[in-house]
């Protein structure tokens, strides 16, 4: 009975840290897509891993230009879904996924959407 119970609060424990993180995950998540979609591009850039970020500066325009121009637009989050080091976030019609950074999230790709039998549309991408 006892080792019943143990594994009882261990998988209760173990569910609390991943909606903990998950919910850390939806909130780096939208607040990159609030930054693109009020104009402050360098803010959204800030929340990006570095490649995803070096991916929007094309023909000498930075990152902080391009990401506005991308017309993210941020809305509610589901509360994530955490993997290890890796989380997917919906906000709205589009997926954002993100990577474990430090003691926080970074966005790796946002403005994604399913395509049927096929890898992610993304706007933003590593």
């Amino acid at each position: 009975m006892r080792a019943v119970l143990a594994s009882v609060l261990v998988a209760a424990a173990l569910a609390g840290c991943a909606q903990r993180q998950g919910g850390r995950a939806a909130a780096a998540a939208t607040a990159v897509l609030a930054s693109a979609q009020r104009g402050d591009g360098a803010g959204a850039c800030a929340g990006l891993v570095p490649s995803a970020a070096q991916s929007l500066e094309t023909e000498g325009r930075s990152c902080a230009e391009e990401i506005v121009k991308l017309g993210l637009r941020s809305g509610p989050a589901d509360g994530g879904e955490v993997w290890g080091d890796a989380a997917r976030v919906r906000v709205g019609a589009d997926t954002v996924f993100l990577f474990r950074w430090g003691d926080g999230w970074k966005v790796a790709a946002a403005g994604c959407r399913p395509r049927a039998g096929r890898p992610y549309e993304c706007r933003v991408r590593t």
